[in-house]
């Protein structure tokens, strides 16, 4: 009889000791799951960005991919954030009507 209650209260002491220790391995799946929410996001969700920012010389774009890094940016600045937009505008009408083509050095 008193192995048995021995065992009981032994079975108990280790399910209250391993349970916190459950716990952090839960929240780090959590914080995983977080994170990899976080990367579709920026993945899936868009394509990227263009900004527009004051520089020395004026107004200047910049185009981002969907991780932040820069791809295009502009050779010169505008004077007014329209013109910078309306550039911005014959790029795109540019590349949607042409296809690149190689160029022989």
């Amino acid at each position: 009889m008193r192995k048995a209650i021995g065992l009981i209260v032994l079975s108990i002491g280790l399910g209250v000791v391993a349970a916190p220790a459950l716990a952090p391995v839960d929240a780090q799946e959590k914080k995983s799951k977080t994170r990899e929410d976080a990367k579709e996001k920026r993945t899936t969700g868009a394509a990227g960005t263009v900004e527009i920012h004051k520089a020395k010389d004026g107004y200047r774009f910049r185009i981002k991919d969907a991780e932040g890094k820069t791809i295009a940016m502009s050779t010169r600045g505008f004077e007014t954030k329209d013109e910078c937009h309306k550039s911005l505008e014959e790029v795109k009408a540019i590349l949607d009507k042409v296809r690149p083509t190689e160029v022989k050095e």
